[in-house]
């Protein structure tokens, strides 16, 4: 797997690979919302035979400055369960870790994220209106695994939410 950063001329590809991945368009929104909010800390595609197959962005939180949140991990179906998504948090965490990052938060499935080094526990004392059920936290800087904040996303996310909601 090649992982490489985002060009324009990826749009389209990652519209697919998110369209296939999530069953609509939602997540292409969500990035061109983050992309357009000027949020996006770092997007990154895996190639295989020059053919995008993953993709994973991170944003800036507003609060805990210097915070990021992992916002989307996609694989395409046709490459689940080869580590891909794996290797993708692995190479993201350590880019976040490179860029000075003090932690990183996930909304997502905990039994995956788990895995990846994130944990429920380290983000048990964080207050967040965002699913705090499935809120994680992979703490990067002394002290932020339990800190106690509260987590302020993106305007994007409130946008995203407000869409899934009304649709």
């Amino acid at each position: 797997m090649q992982l490489r950063a985002l060009t324009p001329d990826d749009d389209l590809a990652i519209s697919v690979l998110l369209d296939s991945t999530f069953g609509n368009s939602e997540m292409f929104r969500l990035a061109k919302c983050l992309r357009d909010e000027d949020a996006v800390a770092m997007e990154r595609v895996a190639c295989e035979d020059g053919t995008i197959v993953g993709y994973i962005c991170c944003a800036r939180m507003v609060e805990p400055e210097d915070w990021w949140t992992l916002s989307i991990l996609a694989v395409s179906p046709s490459y689940h369960k080869r580590g891909m998504g794996r290797e993708l948090v692995t190479r993201g965490m350590n880019h976040a870790k490179r860029e000075g990052a003090k932690a990183v938060v996930v909304v997502g499935d905990p039994n995956y994220f788990s895995r990846v080094g994130f944990s429920q526990l380290a983000a048990s004392n964080l207050e967040t209106t965002v699913m705090p059920e499935h809120t994680l936290l992979y703490p990067i800087a002394p002290g932020t695994g339990m800190s106690s904040h509260k987590l302020v996303y993106p305007d994007a996310y409130a946008t995203f939410i407000e869409e899934q909601s009304s649709s």
